[in-house]
Formats: C-alpha cells, structure tokens, sequence
C-alpha cells in the first residue's frame, strides 16, 4: 500500500481529461504512474492511458 501523495492526485487529474476515470481506477493509475509500476487488473479498457504500464495476468502469456 502506497500513500496518496499530492503528485499522485494531480497525475490522477492529468489521467481524467478528457475521459474522467472512477475514483479507485483513477488513483490506482497516477499511483503506478508516479511511482513506474504495472498496474496489474483486469479492467485494462477502463484505465488504459498513455505513460500507464498495464498487465491483465489473465491474458499474460496468451
């Protein structure tokens, strides 16, 4: 568990325009964003954005 850090929540608001993202997505994104994590999930159409890495392990591999 990372803190929600005031560079987090504006790289959350960068990720939102034009398309707002759901708060827990939203903050799950600019988290692994800020820190140059994969996010791993399996709601990758929802939290697709450009600098965002992301794994969907149930298709890895496939």
């Amino acid at each position: 568990m990372l803190p929600i850090t005031a560079d987090i929540t504006e790289e959350w608001g960068r990720l939102s325009v034009p398309d707002p993202l759901p708060v827990i997505d939203g903050l799950s994104a600019a988290t692994a964003k800020v820190h140059g994590l994969t996010l791993v999930t399996r709601n990758t159409k929802d939290v697709r954005r450009p600098g965002v890495d992301l794994l969907d392990p149930f298709t890895f591999g496939k």
